[in-house]
């Protein structure tokens, strides 16, 4: 069974690293006037929303199997991934405002410098977050998580957007900074977009790995000793788990404790493969004679 632990702690720190340099660009977007550094402070505070709304999702998709969920919460971290793409989306639409109106009237910054530091220091925070995050987001196999490692490390790009933007205007081209945030809402409306059509199909029951897994799981059932023929193999993302089901040809003639054997082979195959297979059920059949 994977482990949460790791991600449930970087989803904290997570939060509370946000909420802090969300804090400090604001204040400084504030007192420089800077459109860019102010609008990665409200995408920076979304973040912080994300990563908790993450937090939750990994929780909850721990509970085990009840009377109303009698699979699991496991989807659920999923549809959290989900919810925080659109909190993106809104997010994106104020900043594309808010630089919009910086494009028509252009006006000259001030205190630069500390804006410029903030900004720096945001990104190269967000970058070394993010690349962490996606390691344990690949260990753990959760989509809501390997968003959020995602979404932090565009965190680093557009924390980066807002200190070539400041830079510029600087240098006295004063609609860069407002350029900037055009392009925050560009890496935020992606974002959301690719959130939110992975996650609809693992929603959807949709298999999202690579196809050929499928074609090398049939393979793998039918080197199982006693198996003379797999079909119908379906498998389908549940959260960050994989379930599926294969009908099996056996010979008819084998008993019920043979059968079982073959059954714990096939599934201690398919995980050698699939780490992260939570169930795989077994349908057998007799092969029938005339069958090739």
């Amino acid at each position: 069974m994977i482990s949460f632990g790791k991600g449930e702690k970087i989803a904290k720190t997570s939060v509370g690293m946000f909420i802090l340099i969300g804090i400090v660009e604001f204040i400084f977007g504030v007192l420089s006037g800077s459109i860019a550094l102010t609008a990665d402070s409200a995408h920076t505070f979304t973040d912080a929303l994300v990563s908790s709304i993450t937090l939750f999702g990994l929780r909850v998709s721990r509970r085990s199997p009840d009377g109303k969920f009698h699979f699991g919460y496991y989807k659920v971290e999923t549809f959290s991934a989900i919810v925080s793409a659109l909190i993106m989306v809104v997010v994106g639409v104020f900043v594309v405002y808010r630089s919009y109106v910086g494009l028509i009237t252009p006006e000259p910054l001030t205190t630069h410098f500390p804006a410029m530091g903030v900004a720096l220091t945001a990104s190269l925070i967000f970058l070394m977050l993010g690349l962490n995050k996606r390691k344990i987001a690949k260990k753990i196999g959760s989509k809501s998580f390997s968003f959020d490692a995602f979404n932090t490390l565009k965190s680093s790009a557009t924390s980066f957007s807002a200190f070539l933007g400041i830079g510029f205007s600087y240098i006295g081209f004063f609609q860069m900074d407002a350029f900037a945030g055009m392009i925050i809402s560009v890496f935020i409306f992606i974002v959301a977009y690719v959130t939110i059509k992975e996650s609809s199909l693992v929603l959807l029951d949709a298999w999202s790995y690579n196809i050929d897994i499928v074609k090398t799981a049939k393979q793998l059932v039918e080197d199982v000793e006693g198996v003379k023929k797999a079909e119908d193999i379906r498998l389908r993302s549940t959260g960050p788990f994989v379930t599926g089901d294969v009908t099996i040809k056996v010979d008819g003639k084998i008993t019920v404790e043979e059968l079982k054997e073959i059954i714990i082979k096939i599934q201690e195959s398919l995980r050698g493969q699939i780490p992260n297979l939570l169930r795989l059920v077994v349908q057998a059949e007799p092969l029938n004679e005339k069958e090739p």
